[in-house]
């Protein structure tokens, strides 16, 4: 029970406090008879056996992020119970130093899959958390980096953050519209909302009566189970609690904030060797409604004139010897509370092109572009794989990515296959387990699943003997 508590602490603190950067792990793409392949493109559901089934922990998981030591250190402080001030301040500046800041953290709970001549069917259960945002603009800077001193006036820089964790319901099909040629799929997906945060906030430097201050507002909206205690006088948050009330299981099980989304799905084998493919993943939105702990920023925190290095009519250049480090920024972060304004946010959605070549019977070369759109956090991943048969059961896959603008990465996987069931266990970044200093992105995927009533075989292969095949029962020993 302690371990159940920790890891559902994580869970939950891993989407609040933005931790990190992950994509479901692109180094499985072109392993299309991989049973969770379909998360890319619900046509891949076509590859699948004709009973497949996998349940939670079994069905694995896929994780990865950034700046690794940041957020190790991180997790390791959370899980024992000694989370430094010093810790946050390396998160924080990571998430402010990168264009892009993004995680995705992906469990399946329980899948079913079915294929027969009318096509393959597939229904799956997800636990899904992910985080972006995109905070590297000037007004952070000025305020994160001592060798950052200029910044324009009445300049409004958005700040964009958008996490959420969401219970997935959904039920996929495919089939071939021409045979051995054309195959299509689309998956329908229903959405239960657990946590919200996102940001449509901004921030500025601006001049007002020969006073120079820097200024946040418009709105943060968050449905989160929370309590924020605040200074009545000025609005002034000086932290946050989970209510009396609650509980982790109703928070882990709760059926509102409900949202719906597609995917769809097809490839395309121009010649027996060459195969394209193209999808779109996560075509949907959540609409919030309980919980609601939303923010209207309307702070401000004035600049003391004595490190006013120069002003002119439209920029302020501060004094190198300024800092916010140990000023007290709190006046940013008035506000005031709306719990009453439901809303409604859209997910980051994913699209893929990929490209096969079957080199011969045991090599399959691979390419794959994804990107990600998501409002002013957009970001581009591509992979080059090759796929090694060693023998019928492993499969190994390895080759080279770049993860956003992570560009050090060799991926590297394997898939075992046995009559009853498969294994498969992988990551966009093989470097960061042996050269950690040399290695932004980590990442893992690792998944079993099983194939059920599958026939027992009563014959044994004979390589010798082409047009006979030779019953078990028969063989004695000798």
């Amino acid at each position: 029970m302690r371990a159940i508590r920790k890891i559902t602490l994580l869970t939950i603190l891993s989407m609040i406090v933005i931790l990190g950067k992950a994509q479901t792990n692109l180094v499985f793409y072109n392993s299309n008879d991989q049973f969770n392949s379909s998360g890319f493109n619900p046509a891949f559901l076509n590859n699948q056996q004709k009973f497949t089934f996998s349940i939670f922990p079994l069905s694995g998981m896929s994780v990865g992020y950034n700046d690794q030591f940041a957020v190790k250190g991180m997790l390791k402080d959370i899980l024992s119970g000694n989370l430094t001030e010093k810790r946050r301040n390396e998160v924080f500046k990571s998430i402010i130093n990168q264009d892009v800041f993004s995680q995705r953290f992906e469990t399946p709970l329980i899948y079913f899959g079915y294929h027969s001549s009318i096509g393959a069917l597939s229904f799956k259960i997800t636990e899904v958390e992910q985080l972006r945002t995109g905070l590297k603009v000037d007004f952070t800077q000025i305020i994160s980096d001592p060798g950052f001193l200029t910044i324009q006036l009445d300049k409004p820089q958005k700040l964009y953050a958008n996490a959420v964790h969401y219970r997935e319901y959904s039920l996929g099909y495919a089939r071939d519209l021409l045979e051995t040629k054309l195959s299509v799929g689309i998956r329908a997906k229903i959405y239960f909302g657990k946590a919200s945060l996102f940001s449509e906030a901004q921030g500025l430097a601006t001049k007002n009566n020969g006073s120079y201050f820097l200024q946040t507002n418009d709105p943060l909206k968050m449905s989160l189970p929370l309590v924020f205690d605040r200074n009545p006088k000025d609005s002034i948050i000086s932290g946050a609690t989970v209510p009396e009330n609650f509980s982790t299981m109703n928070y882990l099980f709760n059926s509102k904030n409900l949202g719906t989304g597609i995917d769809l799905g097809v490839t395309y084998k121009v010649n027996p060797k060459l195969q394209l493919s193209a999808s779109v993943v996560d075509f949907g939105k959540i609409n919030w409604d309980s919980n609601l702990n939303s923010l209207n920023l309307k702070g401000d925190y004035e600049i003391p004139p004595k490190y006013i290095h120069e002003s002119g009519a439209d920029y302020l250049t501060k004094d190198p010897s300024f800092s916010t480090r140990n000023k007290d920024l709190q006046p940013l972060f008035k506000s005031v509370i709306d719990t009453t304004t439901a809303y409604s946010t859209t997910l980051p959605t994913l699209f893929f092109a990929g490209f096969q070549y079957q080199y011969n019977a045991k090599l399959i070369i691979g390419l794959v572009d994804r990107y990600t759109q998501s409002k002013g956090m957009s970001q581009n991943s591509f992979s080059l794989t090759a796929n090694y048969k060693v023998n019928k059961k492993l499969s190994l896959v390895t080759g080279y990515s770049t993860i956003g603008k992570s560009y050090n990465n060799i991926p590297f996987a394997f898939m075992y296959n046995w009559s009853s069931g498969q294994t498969f266990l992988g990551t966009d970044n093989l470097l960061a387990f042996f050269l950690p200093s040399n290695s932004e992105y980590a990442g893992i995927s690792f998944g079993t699943c099983f194939y059920l009533f599958k026939p027992k075989v009563k014959y044994k292969e004979s390589e010798y003997l082409p047009f006979y095949k030779e019953k078990k029962h028969n063989i004695s020993k000798k």
